[in-house]
């Protein structure tokens, strides 16, 4: 068992960056144009209102999800002849599924006019993936790097020389909120109680989650700081995924387990693990748990994901692949995709992205320092 304990105080992440995807609206006015809301007037143009900054231009889609109707659009249609995608991560997690769910979507949605590929390379934290994107793709069009919240700390971990934002910066697509689960015959029947058990034991209760410095440690120090102790009070034991956390709660090693809804999720409708609470500010329909907010654990974090391109892509290249996936983004499979996940829209694009992300990297990197880790 492995005791590690970390301070959070400097790190102020994407909690307060959440926004929700505009929902169709008739008529929406040229200054709050989005792509795929309705507007009135044919020709009428929306300076500046697309994701890279172009304009948009009120008229009936060609294609997509808005096909025939009227509605905020780019002059002309985004489309990729291809995408090879570096995931730094193996096949079926987060990372993965994310790629994979976009790709689709951009196909879906004709901006994207063939099957992407995908290059699964896990190790060291993500850096091994991060490291070969930079010194085998650095140029080239079609190509994209897949990244969150993990891979940041994963560059500060390994103390690697190069960082996520040496990259180009696409767009930040979703976020997943954080639970917190326990074995179905476990004496905590809500958060409170487990609250009231770890300000009495300390040390003595394990809470298991993934990485170290990921963002299932990450919650867990928020939690143990929100609820008035010591960062020295916590016992975080890191495994490699949710199917490893929830092992060691079924076996007793770990009294508690932190991690994304969709690594417990089936454990918990098969009645093997219970859900105390997520890490949401308002409670998310698809899971059927408090906040832990309003069970006075005030706090609120969230995990995110999204897409870098080549080191030396040009602005307008860069500029097209995000008009393409807001397209995406606001199609009908995304959605779907956003709803089956239980994601949160979490959009942030080029230039606004790049510089959020060198502001996250900074605050870790200050945070390890401080540390010595």
């Amino acid at each position: 068992m492995k005791k590690i304990a970390i301070a959070a105080t400097t790190l102020a992440l994407v909690a307060s960056t959440i926004t929700l995807a505009p929902a169709a609206n008739a008529n929406t006015r040229a200054e709050n144009a989005r792509y795929g809301l309705a507007c009135a007037t044919s020709g009428q143009v929306a300076a500046k209102r697309g994701a890279d900054g172009s304009d948009l231009i009120c008229k009936v889609a060609p294609q997509g999800s808005f096909k025939g109707k009227r509605v905020w659009q780019y002059a002309k249609w985004p489309t990729l002849k291809g995408m090879d995608v570096l995931v730094p991560a193996g096949a079926g997690g987060g990372y993965d599924t994310t790629a994979r769910r976009m790709m689709e979507s951009m196909k879906a949605e004709g901006v994207l006019l063939a099957d992407a590929t995908y290059r699964n390379l896990p190790g060291a934290g993500g850096t091994t993936g991060l490291s070969s994107f930079l010194n085998n793709d650095t140029g080239k069009a079609g190509k994209m790097l897949v990244m969150g919240f993990a891979l940041v700390g994963g560059v500060q971990s390994t103390k690697v020389s190069f960082k996520n934002s040496d990259t180009v910066a696409a767009a930040r697509l979703m976020g997943e909120y954080e639970v917190v689960v326990v074995p179905a015959n476990s004496p905590y029947k809500t958060l409170q109680d487990l609250v009231k058990d770890i300000k009495a034991k300390k040390t003595a209760l394990p809470i298991a989650g993934g990485n170290l410095g990921g963002i299932d440690h990450y919650t867990a120090v928020q939690m143990y700081e929100s609820i008035g102790l010591s960062i020295k009070d916590l016992n975080y034991i890191v495994y490699s995924g949710g199917a490893q956390v929830t092992t060691s709660l079924l076996n007793g090693t770990a009294k508690a387990g932190i991690s994304g809804w969709g690594e417990f999720q089936a454990q918990v409708e098969a009645g093997t693990l219970r859900l105390l609470g997520i890490s949401s500010a308002k409670r998310v329909a698809a899971i059927p748990t408090k906040t832990f907010t309003e069970q006075g654990v005030k706090m609120v974090s969230v995990n995110w994901r999204g897409f870098m391109l080549p080191k030396g892509t040009s602005d307008a290249d860069r500029n097209l692949v995000i008009r393409a996936l807001d397209v995406a983004r606001n199609g009908d499979a995304w959605k779907a995709n956003l709803k089956k996940y239980v994601w949160s829209n979490n959009w942030l694009a080029g230039k606004d992205y790049q510089s959020w992300l060198e502001g996250e990297e900074a605050k870790i990197k200050k945070l390890y320092t401080d540390l010595g880790l």
